[in-house]
C-alpha cells in the first residue's frame, strides 16, 4: 500500500484541479471523506471541485466545505479536472448516472479510494483496503503521506467519516488505526462533545414524529431472527421528511433481542433498495451479493427491480436460506 500512497501523493502534488465525488445517497463516511480530501487539497493550494449527485443529506448540512458542492450535469460539464477522485464506491456506477457518463467521456485519470469488498479496481490508481474502517481512514493515510496535519475542518471531516462507519467506534471494524486517527484529530483540537452536538442536535420535529411512527411499525420475521421496516415514498411525502432523516434507524432494529438481521427496504424510482445489518458471524454481504448487491460482512445493501412487497418477500427468502447456511 505504501507504493500506492506514494503514487497518489505524487499525482496530487503534480495536479491543480481535482474533481471529488462519492456514492449517491451519501452517508457520513462519503461526505466526510470528500470534505476531508477537499480541505487537504486546499491546504496544498490546489483547487477541489465536489460533485455529489444526491447532494448533502439534511443531517449533515452542518459539514463545512472549502468549495461549492455541484449536483447537476450542467455544473459538472463545466469541470475539466486534472484528476478525478472517486471515494467510497464499491464500483464506479455507485457515484450515480451523471458521474458514470462523465467518466466514460473523459481522459482524466481516476483515483479510486474505497474499503468495500469486491471493488473491481476501476481507477487508474486504486487504493482499496478492505481492512480499513472507512474511506476516511484512507484519506487520513494520504494526508500523512503528504505531511498534512489533522487540524480544523480537515480533522473534523476525518472524524465524521471514521466515526460514522464504525458506529461511533462500536463496530468490529473499529481498529487500532481508526482510534489512532481519531486520537490525532483530537490532539489537533477537535472537541468530541462539540462534534456530537452538531451531529445529534439538528433533528426536526417532523423527524422525531417519523421515528416514533416507524418504531410502532417494526416487523419481525423468520422466528424473530429478522426485524425490518418498509419505507414507501408516500411515507416521506406525508411526514415532510426524506430518507436521510431515518438512515440510522436500522441500527436500532439490530438492537432487538434475538434479531440476527436488521433490514430497511425503501421505494426508489426503479424499484426498491434494501439496507442490511447483522451481528458477528452473520454475513449480510453474502446475502446482498446473491441478489447483485454488496458491502461489508455486517453492513450491506442491494437494489432490486421490484415493488416494495415483492422486494421484501425476495429478501426474506434470501435471508432465510443464508441463515440456515450460517447455522449449519
Amino acid at each position: 500500500m505504501s507504493n500506492v500512497l506514494s503514487e497518489i501523493a505524487q499525482t496530487i502534488r503534480a495536479g491543480e484541479t481535482f474533481l471529488l465525488t462519492a456514492h449517491i445517497s451519501p452517508d457520513g463516511d462519503a461526505v466526510g471523506s470528500v470534505a476531508a480530501m477537499a480541505w487537504l487539497l486546499t491546504k496544498l493550494e490546489k483547487t477541489p471541485v465536489i460533485f455529489l449527485e444526491s447532494g448533502i443529506p439534511n443531517y449533515l448540512e452542518w459539514v463545512e466545505f472549502p468549495c461549492s458542492v455541484f449536483t447537476t450535469a450542467e455544473e459538472l460539464a463545466t469541470c475539466t479536472p486534472d484528476t478525478i477522485i472517486v471515494m467510497d464506491c464499491g464500483e464506479a456506477e455507485r457515484a450515480g448516472n451523471i458521474v458514470t457518463d462523465y467518466l466514460a467521456h473523459t481522459d482524466a485519470p481516476v483515483i479510486n479510494l474505497d474499503h468495500h469488498l469486491h471493488n473491481p479496481m476501476f481507477g487508474s490508481i486504486n487504493l482499496v483496503d478492505t481492512t480499513a474502517s472507512s474511506t476516511g481512514e484512507l484519506v487520513a493515510d494520504i494526508a500523512e503521506e503528504l505531511t498534512i496535519g489533522f487540524d480544523g475542518f480537515l480533522g473534523e471531516s476525518l472524524y465524521l467519516a471514521i466515526s460514522s462507519d464504525t458506529g461511533r467506534f462500536s463496530y468490529n471494524n473499529t481498529t487500532a488505526r481508526a482510534h489512532a486517527v481519531a486520537s490525532k484529530v483530537v490532539d489537533a483540537g477537535l472537541k468530541a462533545g462539540d462534534f456530537n452536538e452538531k451531529l445529534d442536535s439538528e433533528w426536526s420535529l417532523n423527524k422525531i414524529r417519523l421515528w416514533a411512527e416507524l418504531f410502532t411499525n417494526i416487523e419481525i420475521a423468520l422466528n424473530g431472527k429478522v426485524a425490518y421496516l418498509t419505507l414507501p415514498d408516500a411515507l416521506f411525502e406525508r411526514t415532510e421528511t426524506e430518507y436521510s432523516d431515518i438512515e440510522s434507524i436500522i441500527n436500532y432494529l439490530r438492537k432487538i433481542e434475538n434479531v440476527d438481521v436488521a433490514m430497511t427496504v425503501r421505494e426508489t424510482d426503479t424499484g426498491s433498495k434494501a439496507s442490511l445489518r447483522s451481528h458477528g458471524a452473520v454475513d449480510v454481504q453474502k446475502m446482498a451479493a446473491t441478489l447483485g448487491g454488496g458491502g461489508h460482512k455486517n453492513a450491506a445493501g442491494v437494489s432490486l427491480d421490484l415493488p416494495l412487497d415483492a422486494a421484501v418477500e425476495t429478501l426474506l427468502a434470501t435471508i432465510a436460506q443464508n441463515l440456515v447456511l450460517n447455522e449449519a
